[in-house]
């Protein structure tokens, strides 16, 4: 176990395993392709807020216990928070463009899609959270534990990384990082749903139990940026496969359907 913690490479095993399931290639579709949000992602949003809201009761006691100086001094689960924190940032932003770059290079669309759509599905995440950040304006629980209601409109773009707070950006990577692998390796290996899917959420779910330990994030921030980045991850997937050629993939995979198999594009 104290070589688990120590080896912060070690957390990275769901995502590669995930990937290398991914390479296997996906065959054209034929049904019209549905719009990027639809109603199963509204009834999911909404899930997740009634969840943040449902959280602000839980935000000030969970900070107080994890920020006991007992759990504070216990080097494993400061090891473990300090590795899912990097799994998630640097980790995922660079993996996932590393990803396509790999499956560029060496010429397998089916990694080089992983690696795009993960990487698009993180981006849109990442700007929504950042955007919310800035307009809510929310106290980190650094800056007052006791106050999880510590809020002001605006004040994300005045008072700096201390005020934005809501909702968690390192959660929101993980966790758009997690859906829109989990949805490519369904795409491919629908029998593999648990298998892809329970390691990933947990590495991500990981990743905000870390943000609060930290101190960093209210626990409504961790079920915010949870909700964010599943519904980016697994739109993004939905919206590329059910439109092979839009321009994204042809810029950036270099390819085209024709006849449902993957063509060189002529340049």
């Amino acid at each position: 176990m104290r070589g688990f913690l120590h080896d912060a490479s070690g957390m990275t095993r769901p995502f590669a395993a995930a990937i290398l399931l991914l390479a296997a290639p996906l065959h054209a579709q034929t049904v019209d392709p549905p719009p990027v949000l639809g109603a199963r992602d509204a009834v999911l949003g909404g899930a997740f807020a009634l969840g943040a809201l449902g959280a602000l009761a839980l935000d000030r006691p969970l900070a107080e216990r994890l920020q006991r100086p007992a759990g504070q001094r216990n080097r494993a689960l400061a090891r473990t928070a300090t590795a899912f924190r990097l799994l998630a940032q640097p980790g995922v932003i660079v993996a996932l463009p590393a990803t396509w770059a790999i499956g560029r290079l060496a010429d397998d669309r089916g990694v080089a899609d992983v690696g795009l759509h993960g990487s698009e599905a993180v981006l849109a995440a990442v700007v929504t959270t950042n955007v919310v950040k800035m307009l809510v304006g929310r106290a980190r629980p650094a800056v007052d534990t006791d106050d999880p209601t510590n809020v002001g409109f605006l004040r994300g773009f005045t008072r700096g990384e201390e005020y934005r707070s809501f909702p968690s950006g390192h959660t929101t990577t993980a966790f758009a990082a997690a859906s829109a692998l989990t949805a490519e390796t369904i795409r491919r290996h629908p029998d593999a749903r648990w298998a892809a899917g329970v390691p990933l959420y947990a590495a991500a779910t990981l990743v905000g139990w870390s943000r609060m330990y930290d101190n960093r994030h209210w626990a409504s921030d961790v079920v915010a940026g949870a909700g964010i980045g599943t519904i980016a991850g697994a739109a993004v997937v939905r919206f590329h496969h059910a439109r092979p050629d839009n321009r994204t993939d042809r810029w950036f995979l270099g390819a085209s359907r024709s006849g449902g198999r993957w063509m060189p594009v002529m340049r």
